[in-house]
């Protein structure tokens, strides 16, 4: 009788089947190939840009779970990869990539090439190119178990070829796709292909179908191809020990996930897991065309709760006024202080803006951005709840005599760095990915212990996938923080958010705002007065007077050319916020590359009126009020 494929979507079991996997298969796994032509010699250049490559990477594990870098100049350039797999938490991802790293400088100590496929991920160092680069030039094969199934060869077959089309018709995120199914009453079938986010999706097919050609024809319990690029592993399990039976319409289940890079046992338990869980939640596409959680149930509080809470909204509760609504401070029934958000009902950006913080309430969780608690929508109130920070905004304290005398060096640098931090997790970690579009210092929060927190993403933009750059019709952002090609022709990117951060970052070096002119030539703005005063040699002259000398030469003059590299016109020449964070780790002594004249166009004097507030306009309407200088 031929046997029938009946997908199964029983989470019972799924974790039945996942149990028996997990014994029959190693709980530890790792297999190293030291590849390419030659060794390198101990003490050359190209082992110190290795070194420094292999610790950046092990840092940024720390962080995201894929991540490339290169590191020096040619002919000693060195290209690094490392992917933990989808689901494996920050700390997991960085213990595995730091074995891994041991595991490569132990076994491929002088060697020019190496890759470590490990039980939760995969680094990789070469002296060529390997990013986006379909590579099956190397492979490990791995079979567990007897070889009792090769009957079902054909059947495994046309499933596998089924989840390659299903993994690359662009239906799958990450190019991956996982099945699992029933071949006969008590025999299963799981079956998974992945592939390197990186890679483009013919190439992922290409790359997927190679792996194919390596399996066996004995039908081991067991079986998995590991390539540079992607992996395909299946399983097989007798079931006679009765697992619940399931329900099984004819359509397969599957979940995007990052590269394979380790045993299929561990990789499946994560697959069950968030199979469960996307299964219990509602998706639905937003404003931005990504998918988000509908189902916010848990985040909602009652309007009554916020009325309490706030003194029904009292006058001494108010802790501030924006453009689209005003702030208050509450306190909860469980004592916890909160900062309640209240959007204006006459502004249609509110209710977009509203609309897109409720939805990344669910999803930014990092030290230095601020935590949103939940929202309420009832009676006409658009109301946004999320902690309390004490020390109110950056600006509070950078532009006022009396209170920038509180921020002193060291603390003036914490909060540079926090900012880069939260940015990073934003544009690099987060998904989707978020572009702020309105980094400004009024929306630098600062807590207790005076560490920075990133607040108000109403204008934010969500990217999916590898996307980083997009267009709008729409200019939405604060004039002298607005990166000139955003101004211009809309363009969004990353590096919109980078130059933000420059001006922000010459803020706190010298305690004044954008629009603020040198008083001895009133026509300039701080940019452009720093960028004098780097090039004649001055740019101590920057430095805010209440530091008085209580600072570092050396730190402050790293600041003030980071952020004029930052501040570059043209976006391709700044640095993304990873390069941000090395180049003001002083401790690395990396040399940082000269800045070249910032944009002449930021603003004017006819809309320095309105620079102080955040904008939503058409694009038209901005260029009919600025010119260039």
């Amino acid at each position: 009788m031929e046997p029938t494929f009946k997908v199964v979507n029983n989470f019972c079991m799924f974790l039945t089947f996942t149990a028996h996997l997990l014994k029959s298969a190693n709980s530890q796994f790792t297999h190293s190939n030291c590849s390419g032509d030659g060794q390198f010699d101990q003490g050359s250049e190209y082992q110190i840009n290795r070194f420094y490559l292999l610790t950046n990477l092990t840092l940024k594990s720390g962080s995201q779970t894929f991540y490339n870098v290169t590191t020096g100049d040619s002919p000693n350039k060195v290209y690094g990869i490392f992917h933990c797999f989808y689901g494996i938490d920050n700390d997991l991802c960085q213990s595995c990539v730091q074995t891994a790293e041991k595991t490569i400088l132990q076994d491929c100590e002088s060697s020019v090439e190496a890759i470590v496929w490990h039980d939760k991920c995969l680094l990789r160092y070469a002296n060529r190119p390997i990013y986006s680069i379909n590579d099956v030039s190397i492979y490990h094969h791995v079979t567990i178990g007897p070889a009792n199934y090769s009957q079902y060869n054909q059947e495994r077959l046309q499933r596998l070829i089924s989840l390659f089309d299903e993994a690359t018709s662009g239906c799958s995120p990450l190019a991956s796709a996982i099945t699992v199914g029933i071949l006969e009453d008590h025999l299963f079938l799981q079956l998974q292909v992945e592939c390197t986010p990186d890679l483009k999706r013919s190439d992922c097919r290409r790359c997927l179908q190679t792996a194919l050609s390596r399996f066996d024809t004995q039908g081991h319990v067991f079986e998995l191809v590991l390539q540079p690029s992607c992996a395909v592993q299946s399983g097989f399990l007798d079931g006679k020990s009765r697992p619940p039976e399931a329900e099984a319409p004819d359509k397969k289940l599957y979940i995007g996930m990052g590269v394979t890079s380790g045993t299929a046992a561990i990789g499946l338990i994560l697959n069950v897991v968030l199979i469960s869980f996307l299964k219990k939640k509602k998706i639905r596409k937003t404003l931005n065309g990504l998918e988000q959680i509908e189902n916010m149930d848990n985040l909602h509080l009652e309007l009554d709760v916020i009325k309490t809470a706030t003194g029904n909204f009292s006058e001494a509760n108010k802790l501030g006024e924006g453009g689209f609504g005003i702030v208050y401070m509450g306190t909860l029934g469980d004592g916890q202080v909160v900062a309640v958000k209240r959007l204006s009902e006459a502004s249609r950006q509110g209710i977009r803006e509203f609309k897109t913080e409720a939805c990344l309430a669910a999803k930014l969780q990092h030290k230095n951005l601020v935590k949103v608690y939940g929202f309420c929508l009832e009676r006409d109130e658009m109301l946004l709840i999320y902690e309390f920070v004490p020390n109110k905004s950056l600006d509070r304290f950078l532009f006022d005599a009396e209170q920038g005398a509180y921020l002193n060096w060291e603390t003036r640098y914490k909060i540079i760095v926090g900012i880069a931090r939260g940015l990073q997790y934003l544009h690099e970690d987060s998904r989707p990915k978020i572009i702020h579009r309105d980094l400004k210092s009024t929306n630098i929060l600062l807590d207790g212990e005076m560490n920075p927190k990133i607040a108000d993403f109403g204008m934010a933009k969500l990217f999916e996938g590898d996307q980083t750059q997009g267009n709008t019709s729409r200019i939405a952002g604060t004039f002298g923080y607005m990166a000139p090609e955003y101004v211009t022709s809309g363009h969004i990117s990353i590096k919109s958010d980078i130059f933000s951060y420059g001006i922000i970052l010459l803020e706190i070096v010298s305690g004044s705002r954008i629009i603020c002119s040198n008083p001895n030539e009133p026509e300039d703005n701080l940019l452009h007065y720093a960028w004098k005063l780097w090039n004649e040699r001055k740019h101590l002259n920057l430095v805010d007077r209440a530091l008085g000398n209580n600072f570092s030469v050396s730190d402050i003059e790293r600041c003030i050319h980071v952020g004029l590299l930052c501040t570059q016109e043209d976006p391709t020449e700044r640095p993304n916020m990873a390069s941000v964070l090395i180049m003001l780790n002083t401790d690395l002594n990396i040399e940082l590359s000269s800045p070249t004249s910032p944009p002449a166009f930021l603003f004017n004097q006819e809309t320095t009126a309105i620079s102080h507030g955040s904008i939503g306009i058409p694009i038209e309407d901005v260029i009919t009020e600025l010119s260039p200088r």
